[in-house]
């Protein structure tokens, strides 16, 4: 079984076989809270993972990326590398399989291979460059645009591209009200584009670029 899609040196690739743990939870299980001390980092074998911030007063959550198969969550690392607590949320979005592995074993990979190094390198860049993207959206787009981007996301995980969230769901998520969203999402509706159903959205014609749609 291969953890990462990075290629290591044979004697690494067998250390880390050798110490991960392979466990199967189902959607909404948290993985990390915040504030949390992390004895073992989440490799995502199937499924996908939300990294999120949470204001439970406002009972509000900020995205800042998401996991997908063969990554790990940045944070997590860092968390690791620092010896500090958690500063972000993690919950699977669907139903995962899920790697882990000690995070002592990732401070010493880190420190004893320089391809390790140079890997967790490369996860620092690639979630700085989804952070980035993420602040964009926020400064610049419209709800439309990002309510739209979410549902394809997550419908990637699907054979039927039904959307098992909740609009109170998609309001955490995008930062705004459930009610917003519901005249959102029945815009769309009326554009043939989704079909809404309780607890769940149904995506009919998203082949055309995102933007097109939002300006329609």
């Amino acid at each position: 079984m291969k953890v990462f899609k990075t290629n290591f040196c044979d004697q690494l690739e067998g250390e880390i076989l050798y110490n991960i743990e392979v466990i199967s939870l189902n959607k909404n299980h948290i993985l990390v809270n915040e504030g949390d001390t992390l004895n073992k980092i989440p490799v995502l074998k199937k499924g996908l993972i939300k990294v999120y911030k949470e204001d439970i007063n406002l009972d509000k959550e900020v995205l800042l990326y998401y996991v997908k198969p063969h990554q790990t969550c940045m944070m997590s690392i860092i968390s690791c590398l620092k010896n500090s607590k958690s500063i972000v949320n993690a919950k699977l979005e669907v139903d995962s399989e899920i790697i882990l592995i000690p995070s002592d074993k990732i401070k010493q990979w880190n420190s004893t291979y320089p391809d390790f190094n140079k890997f967790v390198l490369e996860i620092f860049m690639e979630r700085y460059f989804e952070l980035m993207t993420i602040i964009n959206e926020l400064t610049f787009e419209n709800l439309d645009f990002r309510i739209i981007k979410l549902l394809k996301l997550r419908s990637q995980n699907t054979t039927k591209k039904i959307v098992a969230l909740t609009h109170i769901e998609i309001a955490q998520i995008t930062g705004t009200t459930r009610v917003v969203v519901s005249r959102i999402l029945k815009k769309l509706e009326n554009k043939n584009k989704i079909i809404i159903r309780r607890g769940e959205v149904e995506l009919l014609d998203f082949k055309r670029p995102v933007i097109d749609i939002c300006h329609d």
